[in-house]
Order: C-alpha cells, then structure tokens, then sequence
C-alpha cells in the first residue's frame, strides 16, 4: 500500500483534478475525505479501489460509487 498521504492516483484522477461534473461537494472536503487522508481515506475511495483492483475508472465515477 502506498505510504505517502496524497493518494497514488491524483494526478490522472478526474475528482482530483476538479474535472468530474458528478462530484457535487466541495472538492476540499472530497480532497480531504478521500484523497489526502491516507489509506483510511483510499479504502473508502471507489476510485482508488477499482485503479488498486485493475478495473476500468471512468472519468464521471465518484469517490463514493
């Protein structure tokens, strides 16, 4: 598992990058909830878990399913 705090993916991650027109709240509170927090943020990340599973990630998917 990754050990920094910013999760692996920010950077190609479309929830990140304030480009998912799906994510209704502020993105500092979904940056905080599940990217910047750790893994008991990523284990919580449908994102996360699909891109650590293999599976395809679309664009419009949220963090929380």
């Amino acid at each position: 598992m990754h050990l920094g705090k910013r999760c692996r993916y920010a950077k190609e991650c479309t929830v990140y990058q304030s480009k998912n027109k799906k994510v209704e709240k502020p993105i500092f509170i979904i940056r905080n909830v599940f990217c910047n927090r750790g893994a008991k943020g990523w284990t919580n990340c449908k994102r996360f878990l699909a891109y650590e599973g293999g599976k395809p990630v679309d664009d419009d998917m949220t963090p929380y399913g």
